[in-house]
């Protein structure tokens, strides 16, 4: 008699930053019966570098490292992490005006919001500037530098705790002012090879993670509340921030993620301009 073959959990990666908490906390209030997934934390730059590798199956990558290596991914339709504008936790905190400064040290956290700062810098301020690694805290930075360049939580520290003497650029409100659509920050993807091998698996765990968002979108005072006891974030701060932030992947955000790629390769961050290729498509045949 043949003994059933054993498949693993289907391995989700999970932002270690508060703009997935209202993800994380409808997979929590929802409970699935039998989760057949099993989450595996990192910053942005570390999951993109996972999903490459095969560490992870599915997960939030840096939009750009879907650019980097879209012969391997598909993105999910149903999820991203974006923003209309402001997003708040992408700040350029500067000793100077922005048309001024030559030298920024830069977080080595994030892969979009770097290369989404040097598009911008290039193509609509003309500057070219000297770029370093952020090491030391914000302050000690801008010691050296002219500008550092923060994400996530570090970010939303400079929004609400400011730095005296600084001017602060939030990339969400520069973006958008230049071309009038939103920006998306991280996609979800997964590789196309765990799809040919395990397609019902993959698209049960995507459907799993949008209800959990639906679940929290329905809930933001519970997830606001929630969130006040993890983060040192007060109310105003955290309703705002969900507020701000879009999990959707509508046609109007992939059109806005479409148009970054074409920008990101004009100013000679991405060699090339990449399709975006769905999962449900390669699921039903299309791909």
């Amino acid at each position: 008699m043949t003994s059933p073959v054993h498949r693993r959990p289907v391995r989700v990666g999970h932002i270690e930053f508060l703009n997935c908490y209202p993800l994380y906390y409808g997979l929590e209030g929802r409970r699935p019966a039998a989760a057949s997934f099993e989450l595996l934390a990192g910053v942005p730059t570390d999951l993109n570098r996972m999903l490459v590798a095969g560490t992870i199956d599915f997960g939030p990558i840096s939009s750009i490292a879907y650019a980097r290596n879209h012969s391997l991914l598909l993105l999910s339709r149903r999820l991203s992490i974006s923003a209309r504008g402001a997003v708040d936790s992408i700040q350029l905190v500067c000793r100077r005006p922005i048309e001024t400064i030559g030298t920024i040290a830069l977080t080595p956290q994030s892969a979009t919001s770097v290369v989404l700062l040097k598009t911008l810098l290039r193509l609509r301020y003309g500057r070219d500037v000297d770029y370093s690694e952020l090491r030391g805290s914000p302050e000690e930075e801008l010691e050296r530098c002219d500008a550092v360049l923060l994400i996530g939580d570090q970010g939303l520290e400079a929004m609400y705790f400011p730095l005296e003497g600084t001017i602060r650029y939030d990339l969400g409100v520069m973006w958008h002012d230049w071309t009038g659509l939103p920006m998306v920050y991280a996609v979800w993807a997964a590789r196309a090879d765990f799809l040919r091998r395990r397609p019902d698996d993959l698209l049960a765990v995507e459907d799993e993670l949008a209800q959990a968002m639906d679940y929290s979108r329905e809930r933001a005072a519970e997830v606001v509340e929630s969130a006040r006891g993890r983060y040192r974030f007060g109310r105003s701060c955290l309703t705002r921030y969900f507020r701000v932030l879009h999990y959707g992947f509508e046609e109007e955000y992939q059109a806005g993620l479409q148009r970054f790629y074409e920008l990101a390769h004009e100013a000679g961050e991405l060699p090339e301009i990449p399709a975006l290729r769905f999962i449900d498509e390669f699921a039903s045949g299309g791909g």
